[in-house]
């Protein structure tokens, strides 16, 4: 009978380890999607109430008249940032509140820059889309990602709601202005906490 040559003790124990890789790959990409799970499902984070704004160049948004109804809105740019300013059918933190009674007239204003991955998110009037599209059902028109369907609530301060994003949109305080004895909303600051600060 041939001599067998030595035993590697290196190699044995090195193939001991090669099996295990997989197994200790697959524990870490279960742990690292278990924890991305809770944090997109319960871990989103709240609006600062009330927020802090920070000063940007003044721009017009539209004349008061423009908002006629609940859930009209109007999308314009604060220092190139897209935004969007919406009539809402109550105050929301941070929003502006023009009128009194049942002639107030409820406003607040939004970064139109998804917190996710800063796609650009629109109104969402569709009640049956959002619950299909988005997988989000609700009451009342929301600020939606077509990207990754991501869903923002107005009425709750622009927080996010469903899909991935987990940071509320920026707000936008809107003031009003008379031009010529009509009444213009202006827009002046953007939200400057780092809660909701894109990035």
């Amino acid at each position: 009978m041939a001599d067998r040559p030595p035993i590697d003790e290196d190699r044995r124990r090195l193939n001991a380890w090669l099996w295990r890789l997989p197994v200790l790959l697959a524990t870490g990409g279960a742990a690292y999607g278990v924890q991305l799970a809770y944090r997109i499902h319960f871990a989103k984070v709240a609006p600062a109430d009330p927020p802090v704004f920070a000063d940007a160049p003044p721009v017009v948004v539209a004349p008061l008249a423009r908002f006629e109804a609940p859930w009209t809105s109007e999308a314009f740019a604060v220092a190139g940032l897209p935004c969007v300013a919406v009539r809402v059918p109550e105050p929301v933190p941070g929003g502006t509140t023009v009128g009194a009674g049942n002639e107030a007239v409820h406003l607040v204003a939004f970064s139109r820059v998804c917190t996710h991955q800063h796609c650009i998110v629109d109104l969402n009037t569709d009640l049956e889309l959002v619950a299909f599209a988005f997988n989000h059902r609700t009451d009342r028109p929301t600020l939606t990602c077509s990207c990754h369907y991501s869903v923002f609530d107005p009425l709750a301060a622009g927080r996010a709601v469903s899909g991935p994003a987990v940071r509320p949109l920026p707000r936008v305080r809107l003031q009003v202005a008379q031009d010529d004895g009509a009444a213009e909303i202006v827009a002046a600051e953007i939200v400057a906490d780092g809660v909701e600060t894109v990035g």
